[in-house]
């Protein structure tokens, strides 16, 4: 039974056998807080893709929201359109509404819209007091475009993560814009390997930004056996549910919304296995 870590962004430059390390610890502890122990024979890894995505985001040369503003960037991008899409969908899943919005606003009235890059980063602005902070979402969202929009972006860091689906039985693990990859990847056929669980922690996967941008129609990866999504309310890249309103398969994801994510952006992996309620979705799938 295999043990697959898919981590989330801003990784580049990271040494992947210490990351793999803390998450195991980290789960060590999750597992203790639930009176189990990690069972034996289980390998674990981390195909790390950290590296490759900051290449790619160097390459097309994204920039962030406020730098697009300041270059004087034209507003009828695909990028555009994008970000603000999924800058629009964290604002009201925040509870922020457009007059909050308005209030950042510098600009000529009739100009305000998703293929404005003032808007957009008044939106960002408006976003700031969230626990993850405008740069952070600002640069979350630049590495999902990037990680969506071009096909070769996609199919190399899928392949990094394809390599460790091998014939035998696991639980991947995806976080935050890992979970979009491993649903990725696993929603392909070029594997055999059966995986006993799929476990998503802080995933973006119920924006329709990034939906619908993925392989249509949504379904329950083939060779999945159960699907668990945990998630903290206050995690703003997590906002939405995937329940059958925001990410509609079947059969439907298991979820748990009450998640208390100890980190101070309520978004990171130690926050979500150290949750003896997560760990103990992952302990069943490697029984």
């Amino acid at each position: 039974m295999r043990l697959i870590f898919i981590h989330g962004r801003a990784l580049g430059g990271k040494d992947p056998r210490q990351m793999q390390r803390e998450w195991e610890l980290t789960l060590e502890k999750g597992l203790g807080a639930a009176g189990l122990k990690l069972p034996k024979g289980i390998s674990a890894v981390l195909p790390f893709y950290g590296d490759r995505l900051d290449e790619f985001v160097a390459e097309y040369d994204m920039p962030l929201v406020a730098d697009a503003v300041q270059k004087g960037s034209g507003g009828d991008s695909k990028e555009a359109t994008f970000r603000a899409e999924l800058l629009s969908e964290i604002a009201r899943g925040c509870g922020i509404r457009d007059e909050d919005i308005q209030r950042h606003y510098v600009g000529d009235p009739n100009e305000k819209g998703p293929l404005n890059w003032k808007w957009v980063h008044s939106i960002l602005k408006a976003l700031d007091a969230t626990p993850l902070g405008s740069l952070a979402i600002d640069a979350f969202t630049r590495d999902v475009y990037v990680y969506l929009a071009y096909s070769r972006v996609r199919e190399a860091i899928d392949s990094i993560v394809l390599e460790e689906l091998n014939s035998e039985p696991s639980v991947v693990i995806g976080h935050s814009l890992g979970s979009v990859v491993g649903y990725s990847v696993l929603s392909q056929v070029s594997y055999t390997a059966s995986v006993q669980r799929y476990v998503t922690v802080g995933s973006p996967l119920g924006l329709d930004a990034i939906k619908k941008r993925l392989s249509t129609p949504l379904r329950m990866p083939a060779k999945v056996q159960k699907w668990f999504n945990a998630s903290d309310v206050r995690d703003v890249v997590a906002l939405y549910p995937l329940d059958a309103a925001h990410f509609a398969i079947k059969p439907g994801i298991i979820k748990k919304r009450d998640t208390n994510n100890h980190t101070s952006n309520r978004h990171g992996i130690a926050g979500y296995l150290a949750d003896p309620t997560v760990a103990q979705w992952i302990f069943d799938g490697l029984k």
